[in-house]
């Protein structure tokens, strides 16, 4: 094996001697020639072709890259070499945890996301429903018409009640509305009058409240029905007060 390498080695160095003579020898040819017949020249062989009988055809060595045992730690204690050309992350490969992206449930009467709550407003732009009420009243009427079975009635007369009731308390609400915004249009034309205004209270408000409702019951002709039922439920405090029932 000794005398093969041997061989080998003496073969090469006259291939290598050969190529540099022919390199100089059309080196020494180009010298004599214009720049115009060089570009022709260059233009027959190519470019390549060119290159190698000028320059040679040994390539520019290869950069080394680093193997993966390069890159490991000579020591545990150490840190381990990262390549460059990679980016690191913030926390390092070994910390990082993915993170799942959870679903955020909120319920916008309670949230301060969805700002403050204003009974006014609430009210002004949920005024609609009042209508849908009352379609759905006399939808359930028409369905109490054709139901015979007595606990359908029962269920479809409460959720009838249900529903009329909200109506009459939306309605109380806007007439109170109506009156404080008088009452506070009136303490405001004093002041614009230079007079002292009145204040009402609780009690002088309650009354003008009874006296409104009053005068509503008897103008709509539901007066002595609102009597009898008042009647009626002052009557049962009574006797479970005394201890009849």
């Amino acid at each position: 094996m000794d005398t093969s390498s041997s061989e080998s080695a003496p073969d090469s160095e006259p291939e290598a001697v050969s190529e540099d003579e022919s390199q100089s020898a059309i080196r020494e040819d180009l010298k004599g020639m214009s720049f115009e017949e060089i570009m022709q020249l260059k233009e027959q062989l190519g470019a390549k072709v060119y290159k190698e009988a000028v320059l040679g055809s040994k390539s520019a060595p290869a950069k080394k890259q680093k193997s993966k045992t390069d890159l490991k730690r000579l020591n545990k204690n150490r840190p381990r070499e990262m390549s460059s050309r990679k980016q690191v992350p913030f926390l390092g490969a070994e910390h990082r945890v993915e993170r799942k992206k959870e679903v955020e449930l909120r319920d916008p009467r309670f949230d301060e996301k969805s700002g403050d709550y204003n009974i006014e407003t609430f009210k002004k732009n949920y005024k609609f429903v009042t209508k849908i009420r009352d379609k759905e009243v006399g939808q359930l009427k028409k369905q109490l018409d054709e139901v015979a079975d007595t606990e359908e009635k029962q269920k479809i007369k409460h959720t009838m009640q249900r529903l009329v009731n909200k109506n009459v308390e939306d309605k109380r609400w806007h007439i109170k509305q109506q009156t404080l915004k008088k009452e506070r249009d009136n303490i405001q034309k004093s002041h614009n009058e230079g007079q002292q205004p009145h204040y009402l209270t609780k009690k002088e408000r309650r009354a003008k409240e009874l006296v409104a409702q009053f005068e509503l019951l008897k103008s709509t002709g539901k007066l002595n029905k609102h009597l009898e039922k008042r009647r009626k439920k002052n009557a049962a405090k009574d006797r479970k007060r005394i201890g009849l029932d």
